[in-house]
């Protein structure tokens, strides 16, 4: 009796080694910036400001010391949606600026536009001050992510990690070492890699996303081969029958019934 006992408690050693080896497997895949444990610091990326592109929306904002005056110059914005109405940029590149007019914005940063309209505007207002912002920076996110969908830049900055972070993380088949990136730039469509497990990321030219950047998370092996979940309850079950089985001779032996 003694050494049949001594059986099943080898076999439930053996069965729990086995599923904890393959749990650590597969949690091994969950863990981000693995390799940034080792670095005493890291280099910061200089952000790139994007530039203005065909299509895009601006929310410009005029004042100056005369503030009646600069109203003529501001429009009353309404959302639709996500969506506020804004300045379009037109297929010539151009915004249509009050009393103005044609202005050629297309190529241009954020920050050059405000410099471009305040020189324009010293001919109308005193000491004219210029505020805009692109207000259709948005970033499709889709694939293994918790919640799938459009992501709203309202500062028109944004990094992979904070997309990923608003969409509430990778669920837990999602391929972290290897997300996919698709930016269209000058008329093609670049394929970019970004690998969320090493501290690398932070020197891709995919860290700071760009308007209209589609970002896919791929599923992992472990989808593929079987869900983790449905493994540990496995993993409970098995052990807890065996546990039951050995506790039951245990007492049998004990009692020597």
């Amino acid at each position: 009796m003694v050494s049949k006992i001594q059986n099943i408690g080898l076999f439930v050693i053996v069965v729990f080694f086995f599923f904890s080896c393959t749990i650590s497997k597969n949690f091994k895949h969950y863990v981000y910036l693995a390799d940034s444990i080792k670095a005493s610091h890291l280099s910061v990326q200089q952000y790139q400001i994007p530039k203005l592109r065909i299509g895009d929306r601006l929310q410009i904002t005029v004042t100056a010391l005369n503030i009646q005056a600069a109203q003529a110059f501001n429009q009353t914005y309404v959302n639709i949606g996500n969506l506020s109405n804004g300045y379009l940029i037109n297929n010539s590149g151009n915004i249509q600026f009050p009393q103005i007019g044609n202005v050629k914005v297309e190529g241009l940063t954020t920050d050059s536009v405000e410099k471009v309209l305040e020189t324009k505007l010293v001919e109308y207002l005193n000491n004219p001050v210029v505020t805009c912002n692109q207000i259709n920076f948005n970033i499709n996110i889709i694939g293994e992510i918790s919640k799938p969908g459009i992501v709203t830049v309202p500062d028109g900055k944004m990094t992979i990690i904070e997309a990923i972070a608003r969409s509430g993380d990778l669920t837990l088949y999602g391929k972290r070492e290897n997300i996919l990136v698709i930016r269209e730039k000058d008329g093609k469509r670049e394929f970019g890699r970004v690998d969320l497990t090493s501290n690398n990321v932070f020197n891709s030219p995919y860290y700071h996303l760009e308007q209209g950047d589609v970002v896919y998370v791929d599923v992992n092996e472990n989808k593929l081969l079987g869900a983790d979940i449905l493994q540990q309850k496995r993993l409970n079950m098995v052990t807890l029958v065996i546990s039951v089985i050995t506790a039951i001779l245990v007492l049998k032996n004990y009692l020597k019934i």
